[in-house]
């Protein structure tokens, strides 16, 4: 009944407009001369929410023709990002490319040659024959050379079903990343933070619509030590992406600043091991049904074995040219941007730990969700959504001053991203709505307001506790809302994208209001900045070079105390104030 009567009384979120988009431009090198074969790869659409709240993101790839020139039809309207390739050329990318409803963008690319800082010089008159300084010359000319003949009937068709018809197109070029992570991204919901860590990152394409990539990491402190993940994708051009997944972890439970957490880890080991493993798969079952589904196992060695499994689904339905239904059950992580940077950070997320009585535990979810969507134009958008989850050992974060409340050892674990421990809490369950706006304003800002209701535990009976179970047994599950204000700019000439938000949450809750819903938003509790800098390097280098800085509860608040006579007073939270920064180097 409450699905029919949403489904009547309001409008979906996120829906595809009826009317499609196309993109059009020209690819040239430095002197004006065409580009025949340039790899155009398309991906979007970018909007706020896409990939995780609505159709999950779509990908192009085309090339040049024999004037240079590039055309893409039936695009959902967006903002798309294009990187376009030619051997022995740099590349370019360029985000946030707006496509409207019954419109046409057009966008010229200019690849300078990858030699350019180098003279090339005809050799001496005594040369007679075509030798290497020849052949070197020749290859820096810019002379149009055919690479590629089209026909003008069913080309793109062709290229869309290449397999079918055995036609072969030029694999995309290998990434490589190499850098310092801040932590997990707030888009992954229930996950814990690795701290400061360096990355090392290999994606290898192993045919136009499948490649592999493998990622290492290494964190200076904390829970997690460093881990190894392998990812496997295909279809990813045709619509129907499968992933599969294998990630393992070497955790260190006693890495924490805390003397307390030594106490706790005596009853483990000193390091533990963890497996990741995930299977994904989506499907168009007709042109306005789309179903996601997948299962992901986590499994944790540490004195005592546990582990959790999560099976995930979805059903997008396209009720209206403007309006979508979704229904879920459980929750893959949102893909941010899409770069190579943010993919290696969702692998390395891992459910937050704790330990009871010494036996360690996973935190676990039940999540289900029925949300309808609804475009009220080309860039605004609302959602309304509702929920319910199911909680199993949730995790309580406390500050830096529970390193000196001895009462709870063998009860904590640290918490790397607030010099702090983690506490469990215990099962309880939340039901609630959400309700969301999204507007574009112009080409480089977008804002959000998101406003849930559900539940969230609270301390009560804010009298001396004792032990851990007088703490677990003071914390309540209570009716909670929270409101959060997101707003992202990307500036121009530095293209600095800063993302700041806000999010009122009710005094003394200490986890956080339907997480889920609020990790598909980036949203979270109290102030938070991010700052994205692309940083300049030299025309020579094939790369590009990136710097992020990350502070969370920038004011402190929430922090809640709990009476403990004896003993400095244990502080609890829904968000630690924390400050990280890394970088990150693609090429």
């Amino acid at each position: 009944m409450l699905a029919v009567w949403l489904a009547w009384s309001w409008p979906a979120v996120y829906g595809y407009a009826a009317q499609y988009g196309r993109l059009t431009g020209t690819v040239t090198d430095t002197e004006g001369s065409p580009l025949i074969g340039a790899t155009v790869l398309v991906t979007g659409p970018a909007g706020l929410g896409v990939g995780s709240e609505g159709f999950a993101a779509s990908v192009e790839r085309v090339l040049t023709d024999t004037q240079g020139r590039f055309t893409i039809d039936r695009l959902l309207p967006g903002r798309y990002t294009l990187r376009v390739s030619f051997p022995a050329r740099l590349p370019m990318v360029r985000t946030s490319v707006r496509v409207a409803a019954g419109e046409t963008s057009h966008q010229n690319f200019v690849l300078a040659d990858v030699f350019l800082p180098f003279r090339f010089k005809q050799p001496g008159a005594n040369v007679s024959n075509l030798g290497d300084d020849w052949k070197w010359v020749l290859r820096s000319s810019p002379a149009t050379r055919p690479v590629l003949r089209y026909t003008d009937s069913g080309s793109r068709t062709r290229m869309a079903r290449f397999n079918t018809h055995g036609d072969k197109l030029p694999l995309p070029p290998s990434q490589r990343l190499i850098g310092i992570t801040p932590g997990g991204s707030s888009a992954a919901a229930l996950s814990s933070s690795l701290g400061m860590g360096s990355v090392l990152a290999y994606l290898r394409p192993l045919s136009v619509d499948s490649d592999v990539l493998v990622a290492g990491s290494m964190s200076t402190g904390g829970v997690d030590g460093s881990s190894l993940a392998t990812v496997f994708r295909r279809n990813v051009i045709r619509g129907d992406p499968q992933e599969l997944v294998l990630v393992v972890h070497q955790l260190s439970l006693n890495a924490g600043p805390s003397p307390m957490t030594g106490l706790a880890s005596r009853s483990l080991e000193a390091s533990a091991q963890a497996i990741t493993a995930s299977y994904r798969r989506t499907q168009h079952l007709s042109g306005s049904l789309t179903l996601t589904s997948g299962l992901e196992l986590d499994y944790l060695k540490a004195a005592r074995a546990t582990a959790a499994a999560r099976p995930e689904a979805r059903l997008d339905y396209q009720a209206s040219p403007s309006n979508v239904v979704s229904v879920k059950y459980g929750f893959a992580p949102a893909d941010a941007d899409g770069s190579l940077m943010d993919r290696v950070d969702a692998l390395n997320a891992f459910p937050r730990m704790t330990v009871q009585r010494g036996r360690p535990w996973l935190e676990e979810a039940s999540h289900a969700e029925i949300s309808l969507v609804h475009r009220l134009n080309k860039s605004s958008q609302v959602q309304v959504a509702a929920y319910h989850d199911s909680l199993q050992n949730a995790v309580v974060e406390a500050s830096e001053g529970a390193g000196r409340v001895r009462w709870l050892a063998a009860e904590v674990l640290p918490n790397p991203s607030a010099n702090g421990v983690t506490f469990n809490a215990g099962n309880y369950r939340s039901s609630g709505v959400r309700a969301a706006l999204i507007e574009q304003m112009g080409n480089r800002v977008e804002a959000s307001v998101v406003f849930s209701q559900g539940t969230a535990l609270a301390l009560e009976n804010a009298q001396t506790v004792r032990d851990a179970e007088g703490l677990r047994a003071a914390l309540k599950a209570e009716p909670s809302r929270i409101i959060v204000a997101r707003v992202s700019a990307n500036l121009p000439i530095s293209n600095t994208r800063v993302t700041t938000s806000y999010g009122w949450a009710q005094r003394g809750r200490v986890t956080d209001v339907d997480p889920f819903g609020l990790s598909a938003f980036q949203g979270q509790p109290y102030l938070a900045l991010e700052i994205r800098q692309p940083l300049p390097t030299p025309a020579f280098f094939p790369g590009h070079v990136e710097a992020l800085a990350d502070f969370r509860n920038l004011l402190a608040q929430g922090y809640i105390p709990v009476p403990q006579s004896g003993d400095e007073p244990l502080f609890l939270t829904s968000a630690c104030r924390s400050f990280r920064g890394g970088f990150s180097v693609q090429f």
